[in-house]
Protein backbone atom coordinates (compact mmCIF):
# COMPACT_ATOMS: atom_id res chain seq x y z
CA UNK A 1 0.00 0.00 0.00
CA UNK A 2 2.84 2.43 0.81
CA UNK A 3 4.24 1.70 -2.66
CA UNK A 4 1.05 2.91 -4.37
CA UNK A 5 0.95 6.09 -2.30
CA UNK A 6 4.56 6.86 -3.20
CA UNK A 7 3.96 6.14 -6.90
CA UNK A 8 0.89 8.38 -6.83
CA UNK A 9 2.79 11.33 -5.35
CA UNK A 10 5.25 11.18 -8.23
CA UNK A 11 2.68 10.65 -10.96
CA UNK A 12 3.09 12.54 -14.22
CA UNK A 13 0.71 15.49 -14.40
CA UNK A 14 -0.87 17.78 -16.97
CA UNK A 15 -1.35 21.40 -15.90
CA UNK A 16 -3.66 23.81 -17.71
CA UNK A 17 -2.84 27.38 -16.72
CA UNK A 18 -4.79 30.54 -17.40
CA UNK A 19 -3.04 33.72 -16.29
CA UNK A 20 -4.22 37.25 -17.00
CA UNK A 21 -1.31 38.15 -19.29
CA UNK A 22 -1.27 39.22 -22.91
CA UNK A 23 1.09 37.76 -25.53
CA UNK A 24 3.67 40.55 -25.07
CA UNK A 25 3.87 39.97 -21.33
CA UNK A 26 4.06 36.21 -21.91
CA UNK A 27 6.97 36.78 -24.31
CA UNK A 28 8.76 38.91 -21.69
CA UNK A 29 8.33 36.23 -19.04
CA UNK A 30 9.52 33.43 -21.33
CA UNK A 31 12.53 35.50 -22.39
CA UNK A 32 13.37 36.02 -18.72
CA UNK A 33 12.98 32.28 -18.00
CA UNK A 34 14.74 31.08 -21.16
CA UNK A 35 13.07 27.67 -20.84
CA UNK A 36 13.78 26.94 -24.50
CA UNK A 37 17.44 26.55 -23.55
CA UNK A 38 17.37 26.15 -19.76
CA UNK A 39 14.84 23.34 -19.40
CA UNK A 40 13.34 23.10 -15.93
CA UNK A 41 13.96 19.82 -14.15
CA UNK A 42 10.93 17.55 -14.60
CA UNK A 43 9.31 19.46 -17.48
CA UNK A 44 8.25 17.16 -20.31
CA UNK A 45 6.24 19.59 -22.46
CA UNK A 46 5.23 23.26 -22.49
CA UNK A 47 2.87 24.88 -24.97
CA UNK A 48 1.02 28.20 -25.02
CA UNK A 49 -1.77 29.78 -27.00
CA UNK A 50 -3.69 33.04 -26.92
CA UNK A 51 -7.41 32.82 -26.31
CA UNK A 52 -9.36 36.06 -26.16
CA UNK A 53 -6.26 38.15 -25.47
CA UNK A 54 -5.25 35.96 -22.52
CA UNK A 55 -2.50 33.34 -22.56
CA UNK A 56 -3.36 29.71 -21.92
CA UNK A 57 -0.54 27.30 -21.09
CA UNK A 58 -0.42 23.50 -21.11
CA UNK A 59 2.44 21.72 -19.36
CA UNK A 60 3.30 18.11 -18.68
CA UNK A 61 5.57 17.45 -15.69
CA UNK A 62 7.18 14.33 -14.25
CA UNK A 63 5.46 15.22 -10.95
CA UNK A 64 3.53 17.97 -9.24
CA UNK A 65 6.54 18.58 -7.00
CA UNK A 66 8.69 19.54 -10.00
CA UNK A 67 5.98 21.95 -11.18
CA UNK A 68 5.67 23.56 -7.73
CA UNK A 69 9.44 23.93 -7.43
CA UNK A 70 9.61 25.61 -10.85
CA UNK A 71 6.77 27.97 -9.90
CA UNK A 72 8.41 29.03 -6.65
CA UNK A 73 12.06 29.17 -7.71
CA UNK A 74 11.84 30.44 -11.29
CA UNK A 75 8.38 31.40 -12.53
CA UNK A 76 7.15 33.68 -9.73
CA UNK A 77 10.39 35.71 -9.65
CA UNK A 78 10.22 36.08 -13.46
CA UNK A 79 6.58 37.20 -13.31
CA UNK A 80 7.42 39.77 -10.65
CA UNK A 81 10.43 40.98 -12.63
CA UNK A 82 8.25 41.91 -15.61
CA UNK A 83 5.30 43.17 -13.54
CA UNK A 84 2.98 40.30 -14.45
CA UNK A 85 0.38 38.87 -12.05
CA UNK A 86 1.57 35.89 -10.07
CA UNK A 87 -1.90 34.41 -9.52
CA UNK A 88 -3.36 32.06 -12.11
CA UNK A 89 -6.15 29.56 -12.61
CA UNK A 90 -4.42 26.17 -12.61
CA UNK A 91 -6.12 22.84 -13.25
CA UNK A 92 -4.07 19.70 -12.62
CA UNK A 93 -4.77 16.25 -14.03
CA UNK A 94 -2.87 13.11 -13.08
CA UNK A 95 -1.90 11.29 -16.27
CA UNK A 96 -2.38 7.55 -16.28
CA UNK A 97 -1.12 7.20 -19.83
CA UNK A 98 1.39 9.40 -21.64
CA UNK A 99 3.01 8.77 -25.00
CA UNK A 100 6.01 10.83 -26.01
CA UNK A 101 7.21 9.62 -29.43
Amino acid sequence: MGENRNARSTMTILRLISRDVDPDTYAAVTAHLNIDREHPLGLIMHGASEVGGRMQVAQVWDSEEYARRFDEERLKPALRAVGAPVDAEITVFELHHLVTP
